[in-house]
């Protein structure tokens, strides 16, 4: 699926991590049927999927669109809308975060953006926050990188699907 050298849409964005999260063989158990995903300006995480090894494991997904100038820090404002839907417990009177492991959170961005967001978002607190990021290059190819990943740079070859 190619954009024709469009800048990428977030609701084409939204479309293609979905149809990753959702396809077996990338590894997941993340239930179509289950998934609720928001309209362009509705309220609420862009999915919420359902499902995961444990079948009741939940992953929040925040999408944002390609911009013409990749140093835009819209990932920056994805992270901070993800933030704002976990809970904070102050049962020790130490405000933390609690992101219980059945909660996965991701942002799902232009290949450009995501680059940017893994090199400067430390692999610590993508652990604490369970957090992963989905990079979607131009041909609509997706690319997970999990919390172990973060806190590097990576060429930008790195998130294109390699030729054989």
């Amino acid at each position: 699926m190619e954009n024709n050298g469009q800048t990428l849409s977030e609701k084409y964005i939204v479309s293609r991590v979905r149809a990753f999260l959702t396809d077996k063989s990338n590894g997941g158990n993340w239930h179509d049927d289950k998934t609720r995903q928001a309209d362009l300006h509705q309220k609420g995480v862009d999915l919420y999927f359902v499902g995961g090894k444990r079948n009741g494991e939940r992953f929040l997904v925040e999408c944002k669109k390609q911009y013409k100038s990749p140093a835009r820090e819209t990932w920056l404002h994805a992270l901070g809308q993800l933030v704002t839907r976990m809970s904070v417990s102050g049962a020790r009177g130490n405000n933390e975060f609690v992101t219980p492991s059945s909660y996965k959170y991701g942002l799902g961005l232009h290949k450009d953006m995501a680059a940017i967001a893994l090199r400067r978002i430390p692999k610590a607190a993508a652990r604490i926050l369970n957090l992963y990021v989905f990079s979607v290059d131009d041909d609509g190819f997706v690319k997970k990188w999990t919390p172990s990943q973060f806190g590097r740079a990576y060429p930008i070859t790195e998130f294109s699907k390699k030729e054989n």
